[in-house]
């Protein structure tokens, strides 16, 4: 059986390591994950470290960091070496999206996160590196299984969210232009709902989502825009009285399509209806 070995109480920079191998490396998918003390500072002569065990972020290989004395981490080193192990190419969305993740975990594996504007704020708290670093001895005192469990399904999903921004990014500059009461808006037909967050980021007043299959429409309006889209509301449903219409209490986003209410009938007006009745 092919092993993974890591070391005890893994952090973001092991876990990430073997996540890659095990999703991304042809004939890894079921590896067996074990652990030893990062005190064992040499590859055992038994370990061939590119045979049926990788050793990684550990043992002082081709797969860990430790000895290079550079601001590198082994997920980089394990992402350049599946690259080069791989007889296809990646998909090029998908090596983007891994290659902006690589980045930011090998700023936290070198302390460069307590830099970030959020470094001294709450919200640090919230970020994966810090509850992988709280699930060990210093918190929940899991064991290096269930670490390895969760953080390799979080970063299932940091990837399905990293691969849609680099998709809306390449899609924003298609966005449809227009003035409203408020500021700026930006509108798009497409199925990406990263884009309107990231035409909020933007510091779009207004952004629109329109899916080509099935017609739903997403508004989303900055939360410091002033925006209130109760007018917006009554029009779209006296325009289309027979679609569903969501208009949340703080009156900056409106919905026609949900994922938390799938049910809801679509609107049969086109984008370019939904602007007008959006313009200033």
């Amino acid at each position: 059986m092919k092993k993974i070995v890591t070391h005890l109480n893994p952090d973001l920079d092991a876990v990430a390591s073997c996540w890659l191998i095990k999703r991304f490396l042809p004939g890894w998918e079921k590896a067996k994950i074990e652990f030893i003390p990062a005190s064992l500072s040499t590859i055992p002569a038994s370990i061939p470290g590119e045979g049926k065990t990788l050793l990684v972020d550990v043992g002082r290989g081709k797969l860990d960091h430790h000895q290079t004395g550079e601001p590198i981490s082994a997920t980089e080193l394990c992402f350049e070496f599946i690259k080069e192990q791989n007889t296809q190419d990646f998909d090029p969305i998908l090596e983007k999206a891994l290659a902006r993740m690589v980045k930011v975990i090998s700023e936290v594996d070198n302390a460069l996160d307590a830099g970030w504007e959020e470094g001294g704020q709450d919200r640090h708290e919230f970020y994966l590196h810090v509850f992988l670093d709280f699930l060990g001895p210093k918190g929940l005192k899991f064991g290096g299984e269930e670490i390895i469990e969760f953080g390799m399904k979080a970063l299932d999903a940091v990837l399905s969210r990293m691969k849609r921004k680099v998709e809306a990014e390449k899609e924003f500059g298609k966005g449809i232009l227009f003035a409203t009461l408020w500021g700026k808006g930006i509108a798009w037909e497409t199925k990406n709902k990263t884009i309107t967050w990231l035409a909020q980021a933007a510091g779009y007043a207004v952004a629109v989502k329109k899916n080509p299959n099935g017609g739903g429409v997403q508004i989303y309006c900055r939360y410091d825009s002033g925006a209130d889209l109760t007018g917006v509301y009554n029009k779209l449903r006296e325009m289309d009285p027979e679609s569903d219409w969501f208009l949340h209490a703080n009156k900056k986003l409106l919905l026609n399509q949900s994922s938390v209410n799938p049910k809801m009938k679509p609107t049969k007006l086109s984008l370019e209806e939904i602007i007008a009745a959006l313009r200033k």
